[in-house]
């Protein structure tokens, strides 16, 4: 069976997850990027034995878990620590992306992929949907959800792509856009008609 991969992505505190929850509603299979990156740097796994070994023990807890927050540090500290971190996990990630999709043995699967445009992954996949916001929503939910300053909010936000390169998806896949500026209502059911949609392709 093939299977029609649907890549979903927009900025930090967009709403990817809230689009996302309603997706499940309608028994659409999904895959969380940021779920597999977790696994991938778990305990005596490759990329956390390959993270040490380029930032030293410090990113560690004392069980010796990934301290994510330290490696966020390392991340916004420079562009060149980014592109360490990119290097040591993202073939892990893509990898194990491949191998969930095919155990699902099912006609649609949507890809949280937050990276989607800043990683060029959009060949991997069929169509995408992004969940996108104004820059003045996206960094006041970020500040609500986040215990850090507005600052590092701002950086975070920055280091992504921007909102322009984003909706330029479109001129590479199908793409649907699902505006979150309003009420949480009114997103909720665009993204309650868009499940419907996908479904009937």
């Amino acid at each position: 069976m093939k299977t029609l991969k649907i890549a979903l992505t927009g900025g930090i505190a967009c709403g990817k997850s809230s689009v996302i929850q309603v997706f499940k509603k309608y028994a659409i299979d999904i895959i969380d990027l940021d779920v597999i990156a977790r696994e991938v740097v778990g305990p005596e796994s490759q990329g956390l034995i390959e993270l040490v070994a380029h930032f030293g023990n410090g990113i560690l807890n004392d069980d010796q878990t990934l301290n994510r927050q330290a490696l966020r540090q390392a991340l916004f500290e420079n562009s060149k620590n980014q592109q360490i971190i990119e290097k040591i996990l993202h073939p892990e990630i893509l990898e194990k992306m491949q191998m969930d999709i095919k155990k699902l043995n099912t006609r649609l699967v949507v890809v949280e992929v937050p990276l989607l445009v800043e990683q060029n992954l959009s060949n991997l996949f069929d169509r995408a949907v992004v969940v996108d916001c104004n820059e003045q929503n996206q960094l006041k939910r970020l500040l609500k959800r986040e215990d850090i300053d507005e600052k590092l909010a701002k950086t975070m936000i920055s280091v992504q792509a921007s909102r322009e390169q984003r909706l330029a998806l479109s001129e590479k896949l199908p793409t649907d856009i699902i505006e979150n500026n309003l009420e949480i209502s009114e997103m909720e059911q665009k993204a309650q008609d868009l499940a419907q949609k996908l479904l009937n392709l």
